[in-house]
């Protein structure tokens, strides 16, 4: 399990830590005593709960919240605070608990019991997640590409479960309505399309990822991914489907009603 602890006040910090080192002896604990750096580490690793103080002289804990939800909607935020009265404020970000300070250890406990939203298992390898916002982790760390269409054209050959793309049409979808010179286009794909190929090649995976003269896709037997076993009615798979596919892809919209459509009887 991975957890974010985030408050001013450096005892604070270290106290949450200590209680929660006792509790899950394996997490892996990160704490940051600013919104700002909060948001930074949230945006490098994937945590599974963040601990979250309301009051914080740079940002207001509630607005902080809202800003880890728009990133990862289905976060396990437990907002700490010495005021009561901002409870009603955090339930109605739906975050999963809330725990008033002094803080104790049985109610971190409680808290880490009923999270709203399940945990996933550290997968070791290449894993997709297509259910929220798309991405791609290797041994649990997220993947980083050099460019982020790189990442898009991957995210949509992943969307096609092997169906091969041509050129043109994974630069009409890329680009959409952006005006630019073909010639130029070609060129930015070739580099996008290196790329994927290189960091996979990276992590060891280079052959889920095929060419073919102007013809591109993946082999989707060699993807675990949240999508495909969904699919498969694999009940972990299905409850982490909210309605949510590829949120930061506009192209992607289109593939919810399917979804809907396919696992209305679920």
């Amino acid at each position: 399990m991975n957890i974010l602890i985030v408050d001013d006040e450096a005892a604070a910090l270290k106290y949450m830590e200590e209680i929660l080192e006792e509790i899950v002896s394996d997490a892996y604990i990160e704490m940051a005593g600013r919104a700002d750096t909060a948001l930074a580490a949230f945006r490098e690793r994937e945590f599974d709960v963040v601990f979250l103080d309301i009051s914080m002289p740079d940002r207001d804990g509630l607005e902080l919240a809202k800003e880890l939800k728009e990133i990862r909607p289905h976060i396990n935020i437990i907002m700490v605070t010495a005021h009561a009265q901002y409870a009603l404020d955090a339930l109605k970000l739906y975050v999963s608990g809330y725990i008033v300070k002094p803080v104790l250890e049985e109610d971190v406990r409680d808290a880490l019991d009923h999270l709203r939203h399940s945990v996933k298992e550290k997968i070791s390898g290449l894993y997709v997640q297509c259910f929220g916002n798309f991405e791609i982790f290797y041994d649990g760390e997220p993947v980083r590409f050099r460019r982020t269409k790189a990442k898009e054209l991957f995210a949509y050959l992943i969307d096609r479960r092997g169906a091969s793309a041509t050129n043109a049409e994974l630069r009409a979808v890329l680009w959409k309505d952006e005006v630019s010179e073909e010639r130029n286009q070609r060129k930015y794909f070739a580099q996008l399309a290196r790329d994927v190929r290189m960091k996979l090649e990276e992590l060891g995976c280079e052959d889920v990822f095929l060419r073919e003269r102007d013809f591109y896709a993946i082999v989707p037997e060699k993807i675990p991914c949240d999508y495909y076993s969904a699919l498969k009615r694999d009940k972990t798979a299905l409850v982490n489907f909210h309605g949510e596919y590829m949120s930061q892809y506009e192209w992607a919209d289109e593939r919810i009603g399917t979804l809907l459509e396919e696992f209305s009887d679920v």
